[in-house]
């Protein structure tokens, strides 16, 4: 129930004193004392962020364009607030910015308690803006910096066999200068950054490669994501509220994922000792290859490996004490070349295709001599 109280509308006619009533309720709402603080920003130009707000009744606050540095038309309203200090008031943009802005800010007090804004000048203050202590208005000004782009984006990259040191990436789609990150897989979704490329430029780049390190050793699933540099500082900086992942045109995250497949060609290693053998067979003393391969031979040519003459498989592991037929034409004497090889083409056969073995990732390739003296059986 509401109290009335009597209003200073006393008056005398013909002898009679009148005496009026006005309820609480039709009393204006108080205008102040108001405050509104906001900063310069960043944002997606969505939306203005308020740091605070002080309204001595509910209202709202409401965001123009600049016309000429002072208010325009309107572009954004909050929702109701209620009398009091509130902190962190986000302001949506009736239609969001194309390019950085000036925006005028003003505290509009419910003034009539209707729920409803109006403030339509000349013709209705009736939600009028709310005042100071000292009875200026509470406005602000504040420039909005779009931050760069996040659509579209987008990555392509196909299945493919590596070494686990590279991946081939067919194309990816920057809205804003950023980066393309090499993900692990972690539970299904992008993990630990395995590499990344420099910062790039807005648009299509194409037929890149990155370049992992340390290698990958198993098969599996990665991915390739698309970064905006939202920071613009040049420095790839993922879950630091810096940068953030890009979305593709359907609203996706632009992630592609792929399955890499390893077939690794290190570490790897051949001992060979000189020998003298009885029979038409040379031992190899030990072979380690990191993957199903061939142990090839060759012939000496002035101290260099020749032609190749013979090609043993061999499987993944260590072995040792490996007996290798000397090939025909063989003479006592001679020095034999020996070089590790990863079957990598999946052929079956040696080829073209396949990568030599390497002592340690990036290192060099396996190859090492001896001399093989045949003894005749008395």
């Amino acid at each position: 129930m509401f109290a009335l109280v009597a209003a200073g509308c006393t008056y005398e006619s013909s002898g009679t004193t009148t005496t009026t009533t006005v309820a609480v309720e039709d009393r204006p709402a108080p205008t102040s004392p108001g405050s509104l603080i906001v900063s310069d920003q960043r944002s997606e130009g969505s939306s203005v962020t308020i740091d605070s707000v002080a309204l001595p009744s509910p209202g709202w606050v409401v965001l123009r364009a600049d016309s000429g540095g002072s208010p325009g038309e309107l572009i954004g309203i909050s929702d109701r607030l209620p009398a009091g200090f509130i902190t962190g008031v986000t302001v949506p943009l009736l239609i969001p910015l194309a390019e950085d802005a000036t925006v005028h800010l003003a505290l509009h007090v419910d003034v009539d308690d209707d729920g409803s804004f109006v403030f339509e000048p000349p013709d209705a203050f009736v939600d009028g803006i709310a005042t100071t202590t000292e009875g200026d208005p509470v406005t602000a000004v504040v420039r909005v910096t779009l931050l760069p782009p996040l659509s579209p984006g987008d990555a392509f990259v196909e299945e493919q066999t590596t070494d686990g040191t590279t991946l081939d990436v067919a194309s990816a789609l920057l809205p804003a200068a950023g980066f393309v990150a090499l993900h692990a897989n972690e539970g299904g979704e992008p993990g630990e950054v395995l590499a990344v490329t420099d910062l790039l430029e807005a648009g299509e780049v194409t037929e890149f490669a990155f370049e992992v390190d340390p290698p990958l050793a198993t098969t599996g699933i990665v991915f390739v994501v698309v970064w905006v540099d939202r920071d613009e500082d040049g420095v790839f900086a993922p879950g630091e509220g810096t940068d953030a992942v890009a979305i593709r045109s359907d609203g996706g995250l632009a992630v592609a994922e792929v399955v890499m497949t390893v077939i690794p060609t290190s570490p790897a290693a051949v001992e060979a000792d000189d020998q003298e053998v009885t029979g038409n067979s040379f031992v190899v003393a030990s072979v380690e290859s990191p993957a199903t391969g061939f142990l090839e031979v060759l012939s000496d040519a002035s101290g260099e490996p020749g032609e190749r003459v013979a090609v043993v498989p061999v499987g993944i592991g260590s072995f040792t004490d490996l007996s290798v037929d000397l090939p025909d034409g063989f003479t006592s004497g001679d020095r034999l070349w020996l070089r590790l090889w990863v079957e990598f083409d999946g052929d079956g056969a040696l080829s073209a295709g396949d990568l030599p073995a390497l002592a340690e990732a990036g290192g060099t390739a396996i190859e090492v001599s001896l001399t093989v003296t045949v003894i005749e059986e008395e």
